[in-house]
């Protein structure tokens, strides 16, 4: 099975997230998505509690989109490469790819062993607004390296991100538009952001 790996803070979770999510599902070969929040942040943001961040991701779920709490139970560090190779070798059933925003393409080469994942796994990245789509730029356009953009034109409309959505709560304004309502009711019940 083609298994794509959205791995995030999910801080909360949001529905850019869904965005993403569904447009993968569609318009490329991906068989199901596999949501994993991380257990700390690689460049040591605060993040809401694990707990919180796990239940609020749960919400996302449904038959091809999976929660993995790999890298919770085995208290990773946040490197990517170590998250997809505990996933290869627990799963040789099933290729692997990550997702990840183009927002993230300029921090890429301060991840953990960034050649080797990038050139050992599949990454299928999807377009964030405002953020160069040219490899070159980054220094990430060798031939060896495997980035490929999913191109749809709707992923690049989705502006939302999870620091919008705290700021939007600390300044007591309404998340309905950026978050599932389930999220956000579970943001209000547990006092998270505020």
């Amino acid at each position: 099975m083609k298994i794509a790996v959205l791995g995030g803070s999910f801080n909360p979770p949001h529905l850019g997230h869904v965005l993403i999510i569904d447009q993968v599902l569609k318009y490329t070969d991906i068989e199901e998505i596999w949501l994993t929040p991380c257990y700390r942040h690689t460049f040591e943001k605060k993040l809401a509690p694990i707990p919180h961040r796990v239940a609020m991701t749960k919400m996302l779920t449904h038959h091809k989109i999976k929660y993995c709490g790999e890298e919770i139970a085995n208290k990773l560090s946040g490197d990517t490469i170590d998250l997809m190779e505990i996933l290869q070798k627990k799963y040789p059933q099933h290729q692997f790819s990550f997702l990840l925003g183009s927002d993230n393409l300029d921090g890429l080469k301060r991840w953990g062993r960034w050649e080797e994942l990038i050139t050992n796994f599949q990454f299928l990245i999807y377009k964030r607004l405002g953020y160069n789509l040219d490899l070159s730029k980054y220094g990430l356009d060798n031939q060896g390296y495997k980035l490929t953009f999913v191109d749809h034109p709707k992923l690049i409309t989705s502006d939302i991100s999870s620091t919008q959505v705290r700021e939007r709560l600390k300044n007591n304004s309404s998340i309905a538009d950026l978050v599932p309502e389930k999220v956000e009711k579970y943001i209000k019940d547990n006092h998270l952001y505020y």
